[in-house]
């Protein structure tokens, strides 16, 4: 769905790392659905977006406890270290406060990308 001239990041696991008061997303070898891996590139993330496909498009706000639940659900983390795991509950927490969480309610069409460019 997304535009010709858009960059692919991914479509399955994403890299982002802290750099200053920000972050940056990096593309990533790993394919998903689209059976594509993802570009050599990086860019500044403005935004997560948590998706769910509904009857319109539109964007709602994520508090913050449900947006760091939701965002570690995603994290691909295998240890079980009680001092890593607690590092990673704070990393997100971090990320959490300093990039906004929102809910991207989508029809599966192209028009999507009229909220979020």
């Amino acid at each position: 769905m997304a535009p010709p001239d858009a960059t692919l990041l991914t479509d399955e696991i994403s890299y982002l790392r802290r750099e200053g008061s920000g972050y940056v997303a990096y593309g990533t070898p790993f394919a998903g659905e689209l059976a594509k891996p993802g570009e050599n590139v990086r860019a500044p993330l403005a935004a997560l977006y948590l998706l769910a496909q509904g009857p319109e498009n539109r964007i709602d706000p994520v508090g913050e406890a449900d947006a760091v639940r939701a965002v570690l659900e995603s994290v691909l983390f295998f240890a079980h270290d009680s001092g890593l795991v607690g590092q990673v509950f704070d990393s997100v927490c971090e990320l959490v406060r300093r990039v906004p969480v929102r809910r991207l309610t989508f029809l599966p069409d192209a028009r999507v990308w009229e909220l979020i460019v």
